[in-house]
């Protein structure tokens, strides 16, 4: 249900865009490009409307495949599709309103600059209102068991006993050299922009985007996974922060699998569909499937080897089966 209401917010410029066109006169022409505060180009009115015209009817085709391909798009690809798609098609159409209102009072000669950027805020702000509106989609009770095999399912504890902390580092070397030769790249690119005398603009884009790409891959190149009563979390050490955690509330189920690359989506952090993914080398190897209860699974390579795996799934299990057992009797 969720997903056909932020379909429809998704299709809704279209409709909104033949009203207004009702409404509001098209002009001869509109600023199409501004080298200072007033514009220097423009184009026809009626090319401009059919511009926006073709936006929004793309848009509206995508949203409703979108909407109703349930088995070909999955909800977390869906939720983002059709929240991009919203974006598009609401900053379309307040593109148009604003161009159309403001060559009306001014004139097309006498638009400033900053007028557009409104139809930016308004793209934003209507991507946020259908990401919000799809919602996260959590499967019921009866579509978990079916995703969660039965050994591997969390089972209520009814006597609790104390949780003994596990823990494993996985290093990678791979991420690790990743990480320093994107700082070494960013910074002597850096370095040759700011000698030929580019604009600081650039040059700060430039290191932050090597700071942000290469801190990233090194935040992830040696890690500590620790398992206790609270469930499992992933903390860096490189830097002294968690950079991923699952609650033992959140667990449905524990396994170990060996991870092959090629099935997880690559070596690396990778972020899919339904499924989440940390391998630190390109043959994989033994690491821990954690079922979430919102349908996701999260694999953790151990480079420790398959019987250190076997013990942080088993200690994971105790912890998300004590917190059922909890809740069960409460």
């Amino acid at each position: 249900m969720r997903r056909m209401l932020a379909g429809l917010w998704a299709m809704l410029p279209l409709a909104v865009l033949l009203v207004a066109v009702t409404v509001l006169p098209t002009p001869e022409r509109v600023p199409s490009h501004w080298s200072g505060r007033l514009p220097d180009d423009f184009v026809g009115g009626a090319g401009f409307l059919s511009g926006v015209l073709a936006t929004t009817v793309v848009c509206t085709v995508v949203a409703a495949l979108t909407a109703i391909a349930r088995r070909v798009v999955p909800p977390s690809w869906c939720r983002w599709v059709l929240a991009v798609v919203a974006a598009v098609g609401w900053g379309a159409v307040a593109l148009w309103g604003v161009t159309v209102w403001r060559v009306g009072i001014d004139g097309p000669e006498q638009v400033r600059e900053w007028w557009p950027l409104l139809a930016l805020a308004a793209a934003g702000l209507a991507g946020l209102l259908g990401y919000a509106l799809h919602g996260r989609q959590v499967p019921s009770e009866e579509e978990l068991e079916d995703l969660v095999p039965e050994h591997a399912r969390v089972r209520p504890v009814r006597e609790p006993r104390p949780v003994e902390p596990w823990s494993s580092v996985v290093y990678s070397r791979m991420l690790q050299v990743l990480g320093v030769g994107l700082v070494v790249v960013f910074v002597v690119v850096g370095a040759v922009v700011w000698w030929t005398g580019e604009s600081l603009e650039v040059l700060v884009v430039l290191l932050l985007t090597g700071a942000g790409a290469g801190g990233f891959a090194l935040l992830w190149s040696a890690v500590r996974v620790e398992v206790d009563a609270a469930g499992l979390r992933v903390r860096s050490r490189v830097l002294p922060w968690g950079v991923l955690r699952v609650p033992a509330e959140r667990v449905a189920g524990a396994d170990v699998q060996e991870l092959d690359p090629m099935r997880w989506g690559g070596v690396g952090l990778r972020v899919l569909p339904g499924r989440t993914a940390y391998i630190v080398g390109p043959g994989g190897g033994p690491g821990i499937v954690v079922y979430q209860r919102d349908g996701r699974r999260l694999a953790l390579q151990i480079t420790e080897g398959d019987a250190a795996a076997r013990a942080g799934a088993a200690t994971l299990l105790q912890a998300a089966g004590q917190r059922v057992g909890e809740g069960s009797l409460s």
